[in-house]
């Protein structure tokens, strides 16, 4: 009996111990959240962050959700600190993620921000009226982040900039333009039907703008259309739906995987997207063969969304197709234009119009510094990589990051550094292809022959052979190309610090939003 005693009150001391270990990380964690101002959203090229801290899961604004796997919660209101953004070391990235202290340290302080404001069903758009207005044309948008407008303000969002165009001159007989905002992050056509089906349709839209293909091509290991399939309820699952709910379960399993954790330096990342090259690309994935692993198959992803187009014509609407993919390579584009072709659907081309402000604003970039044009990508003969040694100058104009000792640049070839970083200096002094000096546009001449791909990344004045003074995480590519009679092939000017039309590898910005808005708006009208 009083072996009894003490194991009984061995397990309440434990049990006491554990909940008050419990309330506490929860009040700390209450308290550091209530002084949070700006939540980073890190960027490591392969999303090689490690696992995030416990204290951060009450600033997420996904839950999951029996019908669509997760939603938005409801009411919240965050601002975003972007990090796409150059840093010294990968180690800052990753160490921001893992900061207790709520405020941002002091290299951060001047990223830009951009904020979300939900509504009481978890959508970043107004309250929505379920009962309609007499010529007041309704326009529900249906998407993943693009739709949702990742790393732009709310008025900059494509459907909130739609609404400001249509209703600033609204087509002929309509008085007015309510645009819903559906968007929601990560989702694919198997969730945007889920939704359509339970939510959208009830709202009686007159128009459907559909965005989705992103994420449905995610190799993530499991097929959408199975997560909400039932099944048997093991002891395993009923213990882990508990011990889930457990912060200091939750921190201790943080703490061992972060011991774990052993982050890849970035060239790494560049040697591995340089093998894309070597072997199996991409573009040659076989989705069949990988179709019980990926999110939604190609042709699945077809059947969604013919099953949407049906919906809304059923219910009297009309649909838009809109493409939000920035890989020219993907398999699901085919489809997508299979689609809107068969079922007479108009198409909005994101990456034709990305692509077409993108040059612009390199073209704009050698007007304004009186430089070279970049050789044109029509009409150059690519000759094997083995008989022709080809001129070829990069350009980086440093933009709003000061460059103490130089830019260098480096890649996957000997001409530049051989993945070894700030080894191989460009220029701003008129030398080795720079083209005038003292005008803040890095140059370095370089030799390689015809039909090389190069991969590459730019530095700022780091100490040689390390990996300092990054750009952007995001690796540059081009192919080399022999130019009529041997001449000199010039690279677009690029900006250290900035992709063109992205706010980061996979979303336009704020400015390629309201060029889509505007594509969109010219196709209702």
């Amino acid at each position: 009996m009083r072996v009894v005693r003490v194991i009984g009150k061995s397990v309440a001391t434990t049990l006491i111990f554990f909940v008050l270990v419990e309330l506490a990380l929860r009040g700390v964690y209450a308290g550091r959240n209530a002084f949070v101002t700006y939540v980073p959203l890190p960027y490591v090229v392969g999303d090689d962050y490690g696992p995030i801290p416990p204290w951060l899961d009450n600033l997420l604004i996904l839950r999951p959700d029996p019908a669509l796997i997760w939603r938005n919660i409801s009411n919240a209101r965050r601002n975003y600190v972007d990090i796409f953004t150059p840093v010294w070391r990968d180690s800052d990235r990753i160490a921001l993620l893992r900061r207790f202290a709520p405020w941002l340290p002091k290299p951060f302080r001047a990223n830009p921000v951009w904020r979300i404001a939900l509504n009481s069903e978890g959508f970043r758009t107004p309250p929505f009226d379920a009962a309609t207005r007499s010529g007041v044309l309704r326009i529900a948008c249906i998407g993943d982040s693009w739709t949702f407008g990742m790393n732009v303000e709310q008025n900059q969002t494509y459907p909130a900039r739609l609404e400001a165009l249509l209703n600033a001159r609204p087509p002929i007989g309509i008085r007015g333009v309510d645009v819903m905002n559906f968007g929601v992050l990560g989702y694919t056509s198997f969730q945007g039907l889920q939704l359509l089906k339970t939510r959208v349709l009830a709202l009686h839209p007159d128009v459907v703008v559909v965005g989705f293909g992103m994420n449905d091509s995610d190799v993530a290991g499991y097929r959408d259309s199975d997560v909400l399939k039932p099944g048997p309820v093991r002891w395993r699952d009923r213990v882990k739906s508990v011990t889930e709910q457990s912060e200091s379960l939750a921190l201790l399993k943080y703490l061992a995987l972060a011991m774990r954790f052993r982050p890849h330096a970035f060239g790494e990342f560049l040697k591995a997207d340089a093998k894309t090259d070597q072997g199996k690309s991409n573009a040659n994935v076989n989705y069949d063969e990988l179709e019980p692993w990926t999110r939604v198959s190609p042709r699945d992803y077809e059947s969604n969304l013919r099953a949407m187009i049906a919906l809304a014509r059923a219910q009297g609407a009309r649909v838009v197709l809109l493409d939000n993919e920035l890989w020219d390579g993907s398999p699901y584009r085919p489809r997508l234009r299979s689609i809107a072709g068969q079922e007479h659907v108009p198409l909005i081309d994101s990456l034709q119009i990305i692509a077409d402000a993108r040059t612009q604003l390199e073209r704009g970039i050698e007007v304004q510094f009186h430089l070279e044009r970049a050789s044109p990508p029509a009409g150059l003969r690519v000759e094997p990589a083995s008989t022709v040694e080809t001129p070829v100058v990069f350009r980086v104009y440093d933009g709003r990051y000061p460059v103490p000792k130089q830019l260098s640049i480096v890649g996957n070839h000997p001409a530049l550094g051989n993945f070894s970083p700030n080894t191989i200096a460009m220029h701003d002094d008129g030398m080795n292809g720079d083209e005038r000096a003292g005008d803040h546009v890095w140059s370095y001449r370089a030799m390689m022959p015809a039909g090389t791909a190069v991969r590459y990344v730019y530095t700022n004045s780091g100490a040689r052979g390390e990996w300092e003074g990054l750009d952007i995480p995001h690796v540059r590519e081009m192919q080399v190309a022999a130019q009529a009679g041997g001449g000199t092939m010039y690279l677009p000017v690029e900006t250290f610090g900035r992709l063109y039309m992205q706010a980061d590898n996979w979303h336009t910005d704020a400015a390629g939003y309201d060029l889509i808005a505007q594509a969109v708006a010219r196709t209702l009208k």
